[in-house]
């Protein structure tokens, strides 16, 4: 995407939008569509289809657009501390970035796509998440709190299996792929293959206009910092929480009664 490129070509409103946002592209990532559109006295349309004219799908990924092409070195942690900081400066410091990292994300966040992302999986008969690497946790972490609220929930974690088991979708399943990347060839590879076969399909990234977001129904893209040493998962795990909270929401009797039934058959393993 360059705004820079598109101008000449622009219609006088669609102008004035990328005029504003070439100058003030750190502002325009904190706003909504709505003070975006009243700060410019442009109508909420006008600024979504200019999102659309950028190659996004909406405001919400137009923002994490600019987030990411935004020019910057790549950071590392090291540049904030020193081998002489005590622990509590470096834990202020970690803790601190993470608070940054959360409120950044929930930003740019498109809660709209969370809802759907929701009523496909709580209407779905199966779950099945694939996860590789780092993203391994991820899934099995997403497919444990399913589990505990009686929802029939599967963590794929290995490649051959991913592909295997994406085969046996139809239908009546939801297929999650996580991938921070959005490149990672085998989650790609068993999205593409479940949608084929007729489930629902949704990626977990951390950044837009990747291989996953073409492979899939909906894909739910989370800013993730651009610093070497400060993990994304701290967004990814707020984002399965919000999941698994709107999931166990809809079904809050059954999920209730099985969190009380998965308690009682934990306590005979615990220490008095």
């Amino acid at each position: 995407m360059t705004l820079e490129g598109m101008y000449p070509s622009l219609h006088r409103v669609e102008k004035k939008i990328a005029a504003y946002v070439l100058e003030n592209a750190d502002a325009v990532t904190k706003m909504s569509v709505q003070q975006l559109a009243h700060t410019l006295g442009v109508a909420e349309s006008s600024i979504v289809r200019f999102s659309k004219l950028a190659g996004c799908s909406g405001f919400a990924e137009f923002k994490l657009m600019l987030v990411k092409c935004a020019p910057r070195a790549r950071r590392t942690i090291f540049e904030e501390l020193s081998p002489e900081d005590d622990a509590e400066t470096v834990v202020r410091k970690v803790f601190s970035r993470n608070i940054d990292t959360l409120e950044h994300a929930l930003e740019l966040l498109d809660c709209e796509k969370i809802g759907r992302a929701v009523e496909w999986m709580h209407t779905a008969e199966r779950i099945v998440f694939f996860g590789l690497g780092a993203s391994a946790s991820i899934a099995e972490d997403f497919y444990i709190r399913l589990m505990r609220i009686g929802m029939n929930a599967q963590a794929v974690t290995d490649a051959h299996l991913s592909q295997i088991v994406a085969g046996t979708l139809d239908r009546r399943a939801v297929a999650v792929g996580i991938t921070h990347t959005g490149r990672t060839l085998e989650v790609v590879r068993a999205l593409e293959k479940a949608r084929a076969c007729g489930a629902a399909t949704i990626a977990i990234t951390g950044f837009p206009q990747t291989p996953a977001e073409q492979a899939v129904d909906l894909c739910l893209e989370l800013y993730s910092p651009e610093q070497l040493f400060v993990s994304p998962r701290v967004a990814q795990v707020s984002l399965i929480d919000s999941l698994y909270v709107g999931l166990a929401l809809r079904r809050k009797n059954s999920a209730l009664n099985h969190t009380a039934r998965m308690d009682a058959a934990l306590e005979e393993f615990r220490l008095k």
